[in-house]
């Protein structure tokens, strides 16, 4: 029988083609579980992270695609049967990879959850870990024991973050070992309390002083006031208000700078600008 010739292999443009839809899928797949391990939440922090991830597997997926091509070419022709092999091959080697790093992922948030569960503000007797259920049903000096100095866990933290008294909330705003970004949350709350308590927080973004320092509640913009940590922004914001304990806090305060403390020379001739006039050496 005569032999079939050799079916011709595909131009270059036809493997780079493949080789980009290829590389797009693993990309987008890589996408896909980052945003499961997020649990479906998108914020600010992972849209900036998103691309970064994306061109970390397409980039990948590029280089093990051509170097299987390539070793498949040194094997049988480049035609469609050929580049079926590199991109079953190359997907392959995707989905090990993937298993491998979801298996450390997984293992990381497994051990992140045990430390989280064994929380405690530091150098305090912390009462034992209660019961979802039994805390949900307790009195409120228990709920409010427990955001002080229980040994507190993700579920348990949540649970207070939505408790219905403000000073259970409050309490647990002031504890140490809240996670910034739940601590953030709480600087959003609904009662003045317990945005005033997030504000004496040592922990709080610039970015959150600012918004706090333009709180419609006096109690918030003087415990921001009171911060020590509370940045020139935000005492810039507070420095223009009519309120004469917040103008003293701002002048005495060590992070007013000279454009901060400029602000107070209104010409009220108060204790303010009287402080501010000392600090700037006139």
């Amino acid at each position: 029988m005569p032999t079939q010739p050799d079916k011709p292999a595909l131009p270059l443009s036809a493997s780079i083609v493949v080789s980009l839809a290829v590389a797009a899928t693993i990309g987008l797949a890589d996408v896909a579980y980052v945003l499961s391990v997020a649990g479906g939440e998108i914020g600010a922090r992972l849209v900036a992270v998103l691309p970064i991830f994306f061109l970390a597997a397409f980039a990948a997926a590029q280089i093990a695609f051509w170097a299987l091509r390539a070793a498949v070419g040194a094997l049988m022709p480049l035609d469609m049967r050929g580049h079926a092999v590199s991109t079953g091959l190359t997907f392959l080697l995707a989905g090990i990879l993937h298993y491998a790093e979801s298996s450390g992922v997984q293992r990381l948030l497994h051990e992140r959850a045990a430390a989280a569960a064994a929380s405690c503000p530091q150098g305090m007797a912390c009462l034992p870990q209660p019961k979802a259920e039994a805390l949900q049903g307790a009195d409120v000096e228990a709920r409010r024991a427990a955001a002080e100095r229980g040994l507190l866990d993700a579920t348990l933290f949540a649970q207070l973050m939505r408790d219905p008294d403000a000073d259970v909330r409050a309490t647990l705003a002031r504890r140490a070992d809240l996670q910034q970004e739940l601590l953030e949350r709480m600087a959003g709350d609904r009662h003045p309390a317990v945005r005033a308590a997030a504000a004496a927080s040592p922990r709080l973004s610039n970015a959150m002083f600012n918004t706090l320092a333009i709180d419609r509640d006096d109690g918030v913009r003087l415990a921001v006031a009171r911060n020590r940590n509370a940045p020139p922004t935000a005492l810039a914001i507070l420095a223009v208000m009519r309120s004469a304990e917040l103008r003293e806090l701002v002048a005495a305060h060590p992070r007013a700078s000279e454009p901060v403390l400029e602000r107070l020379l209104d010409g009220s001739g108060d204790d303010a600008e009287r402080l501010a006039l000392q600090r700037l050496g006139r």
